[in-house]
């Protein structure tokens, strides 16, 4: 019984210490901190620059290639090359402004996986193909994720709910938030989505739904926010991240604004 106890004891530390201590900040950089340093926005380099400045998270946006590996990419065409129907050699062609190519999937988590301090917003961007593309790239980001062991790491995002709710059919544990403006925050709720990810000017001009979400512990996303009255009304209205194209500006402003409510 106490060499069991023990065992037990020794899974749970273990347990502990692999769980990531992630940024206590609320700044998620958008496509990843490319802006000042003129980097490629869903490159390597944008997100290794995210987790240099120490931000909470870093939004990138996945498509599946005509050959089924999953890519970075925020249109649906890598200059002017479609990405959904190109396959990943013709695709790398085509360098992006800092001499990369187009990033993998498994590039990004082999990073992630490394750090303890930056998560992953992770928007699977709707197919344009069909229905049934895109499940299958929501069904490859759920095994690349569990092979990489990123599961702690990852939020899932996108404007289809239906992929979201794929993902916590297949793993109910997994952080999902819908960007869309067509559900409630009950749907949201009874369909045990993790939270909402909303556009700036929607929860500006809807303060109610800010204080609705926080009464029933719905997780609060806002994005695009690059405005600097716009990044202090949200760090006042206390949402969890605020995703922005300016992570620089805005860890100052959450700095002077953590400072000033001491």
């Amino acid at each position: 019984m106490k060499k069991m106890t023990l065992t037990i004891m020794l899974v749970l530390i273990s347990s502990m210490l692999v769980t990531a201590q992630f940024e206590p900040n609320r700044v998620v950089a958008h496509r990843g901190a490319w802006k000042a340093d003129n980097l490629p926005q869903n490159s390597i380099a944008s997100f290794k620059r995210a987790i240099e400045l120490g931000c909470a998270g870093s939004e990138f946006d996945v498509y599946l290639t005509a050959d089924s590996v999953l890519v970075l990419n925020h249109d649906a065409d890598l200059q002017g090359l479609p990405v959904e129907t190109s396959t990943l050699a013709q695709l790398q062609q085509e360098k992006l402004s800092n001499g990369e190519t187009i990033a993998l999937l498994d590039d990004i988590l082999k990073i992630l996986v490394s750090q303890e301090n930056t998560l992953a917003f992770l928007e699977i961007k709707p197919s344009a193909i069909s229905r049934e593309h895109g499940f299958a790239a929501v069904d490859k980001i759920l095994e690349t994720v569990k092979r990489y062991k990123a599961e702690d790491w990852i939020m899932y995002i996108s404007f289809d709910y239906s992929y979201l709710q794929r993902i916590k059919e297949k793993n109910p544990k997994a952080n999902a938030a819908f960007l869309g403006e067509t559900k409630s925050i009950n749907d949201i709720i009874s369909d045990r989505q993790f939270g909402i990810d909303s556009h700036y000017e929607t929860l500006k001009a809807n303060k109610d739904a800010i204080i609705t979400a926080k009464s029933r512990g719905v997780n609060i996303n806002v994005w695009t926010v690059n405005e600097p009255e716009d990044m202090q009304y949200f760090l006042e209205q206390n949402v969890d991240y605020i995703t922005t194209d300016e992570p620089e500006l805005l860890l100052k402003m959450e700095k002077t604004h953590v400072e000033n409510l001491k």
